[in-house]
């Protein structure tokens, strides 16, 4: 089964996507956020390109639960549920902007380079972390 996988900023989605054996996850190119429906827009016409049978989204949880990433990414995925004909799953994203940053780091990746890089790791790190679930799961049945 191929996934999608998105994080959510105010500026950009990381985007990233799994192939058909859900093994190895590839970060894509990061799209503009201008709104949940024009995202929804945006991940129907990937989710057709990449033939994807299912979208995961990494949603920050704060204590309060109120956090305005979390309300534009609650408003995101209501429109992703509404626009796509996919199941639209979610996952925390705890940490996975910072641990992109750390494999950027750990690259030697100039700093200058990051805004472009940096969110495609953290949704291809919301994948993996999705994939493995998936996987324990399916050895638990």
């Amino acid at each position: 089964m191929r996934w999608l996988a998105l994080d959510i900023g105010s500026h950009r989605v990381g985007v990233a996507v799994c192939d058909t054996d859900e093994q190895l996850a590839s970060p894509l190119r990061a799209i503009p956020y201008s709104g949940p429906d024009r995202l929804a827009e945006a991940v129907a016409e990937l989710a057709s390109t990449w033939d994807v049978e299912g979208v995961v989204v990494g949603v920050p949880h704060t204590r309060a639960g109120n956090s305005r990433g979390e309300v534009r990414v609650s408003s995101a995925v209501a429109a992703l549920e509404r626009r796509l004909e996919v199941p639209v799953e979610t996952v925390d994203e705890s940490g996975t902007t910072a641990a992109a940053e750390s494999l950027l780091v750990e690259a030697g990746t100039p700093r200058r380079r990051w805004p472009e890089l940096v969110d495609g790791l953290a949704a291809r790190l919301i994948l993996e972390a999705h994939l493995a679930s998936r996987r324990f799961q399916a050895r638990g049945r």
